[in-house]
Formats: structure tokens, C-alpha cells, sequence
């Protein structure tokens, strides 16, 4: 990887490792601190698999559907290869799969944006980038990045059998994953007349992911659609994208941030979002139409039905960081150094608030 050293890949996210765990020896060490919220439902899964506990009466373990099975699943794997805790495990299976992406993302980068490609920078970029902490923990964010990333890259190399082998497994990793999907129907569509019907096969590919998923979930429940019917136990309800943003704007509650982001702060959610979505802009004018679709969508989709997590929903997307990407690509290096700089400063405040539990940013 002449663009982004190997080395350098390595060095980031070791270096990464090193600080969150310096960081969480007083919160009982870096296993413990890094496993709050969602991370919990990931181990159980991974350990014991759908269905079974009944932590939710009178739902029994039905919330469970609302998490997709490919990241317990490695995780599982991950345990039994390695014999490590499962927490530490998924902290080494996320790390490896950040490595990939900071690997697949530059190599992409360097295939779409040609001499202005800057992959030492996207390298660094991705190790400090502000709620990035989700990269480590035990959370798909590291996952869906990486195979998002190679499902734009099969394309880019004329591969896109191989893109949509990884859309499928993006789909089964998180439910924006089915984005990826139509993407691949019309190039295949466009591709017709020049390659037959043959080029229709990565878009059949590419949904298979959700589509084995709903599957299970009907055999198992009788409901293909409980990953999504299950977020009611969440207090997320449909009532569309503009609702939740426009809300989140009028509710000025910046000073909810106070006490180290203690406290949720629907304002700081939409403006996360409002952020996605003109990063997602600046794509489209660039005409990165692929990219801008996948960050729109991971922006909107969310939004639908509320705004929690959408900090991470944008800053851990690979379409926003190849725009931040572009961004510092324009500056030069003094400056650039700076923004990241700055960039690794403001990330130390969402990870030290994850690492003491509070969970009003996330």
C-alpha cells in the first residue's frame, strides 16, 4: 500500500489502543470502560445468540432482532480463536476491522480522487476524528466502514462482483447497509446493453444480507421486519426526518452538554445531522454521487424515527470522512495539521465521557 503505508495504518491504531487505555485505567480498565449501552446486546448475542434471555417483560428477548448478526457473529468467532473475554476480543476484532478500513479507504481514495488524494492524511483523519471512539468499542461502526468502503471500491475497480459481496454483508451488519444496495441495481441497469443480463447479478447480490436476516427473523418470530418493529421499545417512532431535525433545532438545549456530556442534547443531535447532510451535499456537487447517497441516507433514515446516535451515524460513515478527506486535501500541510490536531483535542471529550458511562452524546 504505497498510498498509506502499512506502518502507518499499524502505528495509528496502536497508538489509539495505547491512549483509550491509558484513559480507562480508572474506570476499571479498558475492557470494562469501553462496553456501555449497545455493546452489552452485541456480547449476548455473540455468546448465546437470538432469543436467548428475557431481560425485556413482557417482550421477552425480542429486542434482541434490533441488533443484525454479522458483527456478534465475528465476534463469537473472535472469542473462540483468540480465548479472550469477549469484551476484549470485540475491542481487537473492531481495531482489526478499523485497520481495513483506514486500508480499503485509501486505497479508494487514491482511485477516485487521483493526484488530489491525500491517504496519509484520511489515515490520520479516521484515527482522531471526534466520536470515532465507536471504531474500538463493541459496536459495527468499525465493520460497516470497512465493507461500505470495499463495496464502493469493487465498483471503482471495475469489480463490482466483489463491491456487492461486501454490500451484502454490510446489510447484514447494520440496517443502512441496504443503501448500498440499489446502488448496484442501476449500474446494473446502466450496464445493460453493453454487458447483457449479467450485469443484473451484483444487484441481485448486493440485498442478499438484510434479505437472509428478515428470513431468520420470520422463521424465528414471525415478523421479517422485527429489527424494525422492535425500536418502539426505544421510544422511536416514524414521523420523518424534517420533524425530528426541525425539533431538535427549536429545542435549543445546548446547555445540556454541561457536566462532560452528561445529558442528551437534541439540538447537538440535529446539528450532527445538519452536518451529514452538507457534507452529503458537497459529495453530490462534486459529483460523488455514490458517496452522497450513502451519507444522506445514513442521516435520514435514522432521523425518520428520532435523533439519538446520530453524532456517531455521521462521523464514524465513511462518505463523511472521505468529505473531510477532500477538505483537507485543499489545505496545506501546516494547516491541516492544525484542523487534526484540533480534531484530536475535541475527540477526548465524547471518549472520556463514554469511558465514564454517561451516555447523553450517544
Amino acid at each position: 500500500m504505497r498510498a498509506a503505508p502499512a506502518g502507518l495504518i499499524a502505528g495509528a491504531v496502536l497508538l489509539r489502543l495505547a491512549l483509550y487505555a491509558a484513559l480507562a485505567v480508572p474506570y476499571g480498565g479498558l475492557a470494562e470502560a469501553m462496553c456501555h449501552f449497545d455493546c452489552g446486546w452485541y456480547e449476548r448475542i455473540a455468546l448465546s445468540g437470538y432469543g436467548a434471555d428475557a431481560e425485556w417483560p413482557p417482550y421477552g428477548s425480542l429486542p434482541h432482532w434490533a441488533f443484525f448478526p454479522l458483527y456478534p457473529l465475528m465476534l463469537r468467532g473472535a472469542v473462540a480463536v483468540t480465548g479472550l473475554a469477549p469484551r476484549l476480543a470485540g475491542i481487537l476484532l473492531s481495531s482489526l476491522c478499523l485497520a481495513g478500513f483506514m486500508a480499503a479507504g485509501a486505497a479508494y481514495l487514491r482511485r477516485t480522487r487521483g493526484g488530489q488524494a491525500a491517504p496519509a492524511r484520511f489515515v490520520v483523519l479516521a484515527a482522531v476524528i471526534p466520536f470515532g471512539l465507536f471504531f474500538t468499542a463493541l459496536y459495527t461502526e468499525a465493520l460497516f466502514a470497512f465493507l461500505a468502503t470495499l463495496a464502493l471500491l469493487g465498483p471503482a475497480r471495475a469489480r463490482p462482483g466483489a463491491g456487492a459481496v461486501a454490500a451484502a454483508l454490510a446489510g447484514a451488519t447494520r440496517p443502512t447497509g441496504i443503501l448500498l444496495a440499489p446502488l448496484f441495481a442501476v449500474r446494473g441497469v446502466l450496464a445493460l446493453p453493453r454487458d447483457g443480463l449479467g450485469a443484473l447479478l451484483p444487484a441481485a447480490i448486493a440485498p442478499l444480507g438484510l434479505v437472509a436476516f428478515m428470513a431468520a427473523q420470520w422463521v424465528a418470530v414471525g415478523d421479517p421486519a422485527a429489527f424494525s418493529h422492535v425500536q418502539a421499545l426505544w421510544h422511536r417512532t416514524w414521523r420523518g426526518p424534517y420533524y425530528y431535525l426541525v425539533d431538535g433545532l427549536a429545542a435549543c438545549d445546548w446547555a445540556q452538554l454541561g457536566g462532560l456530556m452528561a445529558q442528551p442534547s437534541r439540538s447537538f443531535f440535529a446539528a450532527w445531522g445538519l452536518l451529514g447532510l452538507a457534507a452529503a451535499t458537497w459529495l453530490a456537487l462534486r459529483r460523488c454521487w455514490a458517496e452522497a447517497w450513502l451519507l444522506a441516507g445514513s442521516v435520514l433514515l435514522p432521523a425518520a424515527t428520532g435523533l439519538d446516535s446520530l453524532p456517531r451515524y455521521v462521523a464514524c460513515n465513511p462518505a463523511f470522512l472521505f468529505a473531510l478527506h477532500d477538505v483537507l486535501a485543499r489545505l496545506d500541510p501546516r494547516a491541516a495539521t492544525i484542523v487534526l490536531a484540533m480534531l484530536s483535542a475535541l475527540g477526548i471529550l465524547p471518549l472520556l465521557a463514554w469511558l465514564q458511562g454517561h451516555g447523553g452524546v450517544f
